[in-house]
C-alpha cells in the first residue's frame, strides 16, 4: 500500500477518556508519552526549541508536570525522543521511495528515495523545522541523535559501491559527506522559508549522490535524466 505523504502522527495526540476506562497502566503511560512527544514536535515547530518550555509541552499534551518528569529528565530529553521520531518518519519515506523502483537500477532507486523525502518535507513544514532547522542547535544530545539518525541513510548511498570495479577507491566517509551536503541544501531552503521548493533540488541532489561513486559523466547523465516533480 502506498504510504500517505501526510505526517503519519495519527491519533497520537488523542487524550484518554477521563474516569474509569479500564486501560492498563502501560497503555496509559504509552499514550501520555506519545502525546508529550507530539506536543514537543508541535511546539518546537511553532516557537523554536530555545523558546519552548516544559509548561508549553504539558499544556499542549494535556498532562501534568509530574507526569512529564516521570517520563523525561528535562526538556532536552523529551526533544531527543521527538527528534528521533521525526527522523524516523523521514527515513521511512526514503525507504519507501527507494523500494518503489523494482528495476534494480541503483540510480533509479536513489532518485525515488530522495524524491519521496523531498515531497514529504515540502508538504510537512513541521518535520523540516524540527528535523532539520531546530535539531542542529538543540544541544549535545540532539546532535548525537542526529548522527545516529543520519547513519540509517548510509546504506542507500553505499549500495553504489557494488556498481564500480574498484570500490576501495571511494573513501569510507563518502555517504556521510553526501548526507551532510543534502542536509545543508535542505537547511538552506527551510531557513529561507522555501521548503515547498525542495523537490526542485532533486536533480542537483542526484548529481551530488552519484558523482563520488560513478564519476562526473555518469552523475551528469543522472542529473539530466531527473525530472523535477516526476
Amino acid at each position: 500500500m502506498k504510504q500517505s505523504q501526510e505526517d503519519p502522527a495519527v491519533n497520537a495526540r488523542s487524550k484518554l477518556p477521563s474516569g474509569r476506562h479500564g486501560l492498563s497502566r502501560d497503555v496509559v503511560v504509552r499514550s501520555q508519552r506519545e502525546r508529550m512527544v507530539e506536543a514537543m514536535i508541535e511546539v518546537v515547530a511553532d516557537r523554536g526549541y530555545a523558546r519552548t518550555t516544559v509548561a508549553d509541552i504539558i499544556s499542549t499534551a494535556a498532562v501534568s508536570r509530574a507526569t512529564f518528569y516521570e517520563q523525561f529528565a528535562d526538556k532536552e530529553d523529551c526533544f531527543v525522543e521527538a527528534y528521533a521520531t521525526v527522523m524516523g518518519r523521514m527515513l521511512a519515506f526514503v525507504a519507501e521511495g527507494f523500494a518503489s523502483d523494482d528495476s534494480g537500477d541503483w540510480i533509479g532507486r536513489l532518485r525515488g528515495g530522495i524524491h519521496s523525502l523531498l515531497r514529504y518535507l515540502a508538504q510537512n513544514p513541521v518535520a523540516v523545522r524540527v528535523g532539520i532547522v531546530e535539531g542542529f542547535g538543540a544541544g549535545t544530545k540532539a546532535r548525537e541523535q542526529y548522527q545516529r539518525a543520519v547513519s540509517a541513510f548510509f546504506p542507500f548511498l553505499d549500495a553504489g559501491r557494488e556498481l564500480i570495479d574498484n570500490p576501495e577507491r571511494v573513501p569510507g566517509q563518502t555517504s556521510r559527506l553526501i548526507v551532510g551536503g543534502i542536509s545543508g541544501l535542505i537547511f538552506n531552503e527551510a531557513s529561507a522559508g522555501s521548503s515547498k521548493r525542495l523537490p526542485e533540488l532533486l536533480p542537483e541532489m542526484i548529481y551530488l549522490a552519484v558523482v563520488p561513486y560513478m564519476g562526473h559523466d555518469a552523475a551528469m547523465d543522472a542529473m539530466l535524466a531527473t525530472e523535477v516533480g516526476q
